[in-house]
């Protein structure tokens, strides 16, 4: 967009390739030879406080306002460049990079000059300026209401905190272990044993007739057996009780306490105090 006056420009809207407000051009970089204004400062946002360049190749007049060939995000999603009096040929690379990968259209890239070129560019005016040509007189300009300003203007502030969720984890508080002991235990009863002894009696024979059998009187001997009891004590192992082992949950209350963060969010003017959010 050649032979514009930075003065024209000045504090009117810039609108995207859909006639959509990105924002009002806070000031204009002029070519270092030609003169010509090829690059415009918009600001965006809210308030106003993020400045992006945006080249005014292939930029056309609508009404009092200017009309890029990006759509609106492309533009505020720009590279951000600090505003000043002089772009440099590092930054000023940097933007075109941008602009060519999201469709700039192919002519001369926009010059803004180097460094210690004279008549370097810088602000080609004021916004709402009284008296410049262009300017007076024109809506959306500085003091008066701007109907697209509420809308279209608007962003999305996001103010955050922290929230707690308390719950539990489970984890390992130690082991229960279970050992077999053997015991020994002292016992001592009684218990009754027999055994056999010899018992002689002795009787006399009144009549001889009545033992029968011959009898030869000789020598000899003749054994007895004779058994006895003694105790014996015989162990097994047998069953005598079950032990039935669970785990059991038991509860009970812990104290927790700590902090969180939130944010606070506090809008300030030239005239205002703070106001907080």
């Amino acid at each position: 967009m050649a032979h514009h006056r930075a003065e024209e420009l000045v504090g009117h809207h810039v609108l995207d390739e859909e006639g959509n407000s990105i924002g009002k051009v806070s000031r204009v970089y002029l070519d270092d030879r030609t003169g010509d204004a090829t690059w415009a400062s918009v600001n965006t946002g809210l308030f106003g406080m993020r400045e992006t360049l945006v080249p005014l190749q292939g930029a056309r007049p609508v009404q009092e306002d200017i009309q890029v060939p990006y759509d609106k995000s492309t533009v505020k999603d720009a590279p951000n460049i600090d505003a000043k009096d002089h772009i440099s040929p590092e930054e000023e690379r940097e933007v075109l990079e941008y602009y060519s990968a999201h469709g700039m259209p192919a002519q001369r890239s926009p010059q803004a000059g180097a460094p210690d070129t004279a008549g370097a560019p810088g602000r080609a005016g004021e916004q709402g300026r009284a008296g410049e040509p262009g300017m007076a007189g024109k809506p959306g300009m500085a003091g008066m209401p701007d109907p697209r300003a509420n809308a279209e203007d608007e962003e999305v502030v996001v103010r955050s905190e922290e929230r707690v969720d308390i719950g539990v984890e489970r984890r390992e508080a130690g082991q229960a272990r279970m050992r077999r002991h053997v015991d020994k235990e002292h016992f001592d009863t009684t218990v009754p044993v027999s055994h056999e002894e010899l018992e002689v009696e002795r009787r006399p024979i009144t009549d001889p007739d009545q033992v029968t059998g011959d009898r030869s009187m000789e020598e000899g001997e003749e054994t007895f057996t004779l058994y006895e009891e003694r105790p014996v004590v015989t162990k097994h192992q047998v069953p005598v009780e079950e032990i039935h082992v669970r785990k059991r949950e038991v509860t009970h209350e812990e104290h927790v306490a700590g902090e969180r963060r939130s944010e606070r969010i506090e809008f300030e003017d030239d005239e205002e105090a703070p106001k907080d959010r």
